[in-house]
């Protein structure tokens, strides 16, 4: 005597509608993408702190930050990229020190109030972005393993 499945609904039912040929659902598996998304926060920083470099009294050290950041942008393995030279994980490490780096400069280098604060802020959001998004954005697929 053959046992009906059960029903199935939700994801498993997308996971089989896909899948359909196989005839058995195939296990969802964690894939890095969006790089393009993580380069643009980049950018967004590197230009936000240029601008802001533009318009202060010491320009030199937000301006070295700024060149920093949007070259480890424009080498790393994306589709914005202008050269695919660093891997993510490379990606991931040149920008974590280029937050600390920048935090560095900012306690040592003699700054005003509002440029040592902007390059503070820079950082802290290079870090988070470098550390949290660094690899790109985890998404669950359906591709057989």
């Amino acid at each position: 005597m053959l046992h009906p499945e059960p029903p199935v609904d939700g994801p498993d039912l997308l996971v089989r509608a896909i899948n359909i040929s196989t005839a058995y659902s195939v296990p969802m598996k964690q894939r890095t993408k969006g790089m393009w998304l993580v380069q643009l926060f980049e950018y967004a920083i590197g230009f936000a702190l240029a601008m802001s470099a533009a318009n202060s009294v010491s320009p030199a050290a937000l301006a070295v930050v700024a060149i920093a950041i949007i070259v480890n942008a424009a080498i790393s393995t994306g589709s914005l990229a202008a050269f695919h030279v660093l891997k993510p994980h490379a990606h991931r490490a040149v920008g974590i020190g280029i937050a600390v780096s920048a935090l560095v400069i900012a306690a040592v280098t003699p700054l005003e109030l509002a440029s040592r604060l902007t390059l503070v802020l820079a950082a802290l959001t290079q870090g988070f972005v470098s550390v949290r998004f660094g690899h790109g954005f985890r998404t669950t697929s359906t591709r057989p393993q």
